[in-house]
């Protein structure tokens, strides 16, 4: 969070509307999965599983919109090999946490798959596609 505020202290007024959009949209997602998140505490359990996954539905579109903003910022401010390093970093660490977690338990390789899944196809479509692009 530092570093995004560092990187949008430098670039006032030169944000591309990918980064102010992605900005705008992860606040009230990660607002909603802290909510969610809260009740799961204190619910039944056939409650507790629709916070549940609302709150990590939540937490991964606001979460992802952080990292494809801090991304475009990157590259949109003249460091492209650094955003391309950031994206392989943030890729590489999905995988890793990923596959630490199926290695803990095997049954949940089709949850992991399906998330994984879920985190790149935001990651594509937030930082990747809008650079391939040319949209930034």
């Amino acid at each position: 969070m530092a570093a995004l505020s560092v990187l949008l202290g430098v670039s006032i007024g030169k944000q591309s509307s990918w980064t102010i959009g992605q900005l705008a949209v992860a606040i009230p997602f990660l607002v909603t999965s802290s909510l969610s998140y809260a009740k799961v505490a204190y619910r039944k359990s056939h409650e507790a599983t629709r916070w549940d996954t609302l709150g990590w539905i939540g937490h991964s579109v606001g979460y992802t919109a952080i990292l494809n903003s801090t991304g475009i910022l990157l590259y949109d401010r003249g460091f492209a090999r650094v955003a391309w390093i950031f994206l392989a970093v943030v890729v590489a660490l999905f995988l890793t946490y990923s596959i630490i977690d199926v290695h803990a338990k095997r049954k949940r390789l089709k949850e992991k798959l399906l998330k994984l899944l879920f985190y790149f196809a935001l990651i594509f479509i937030g930082l990747v596609l809008p650079i391939m692009a040319g949209w930034v």
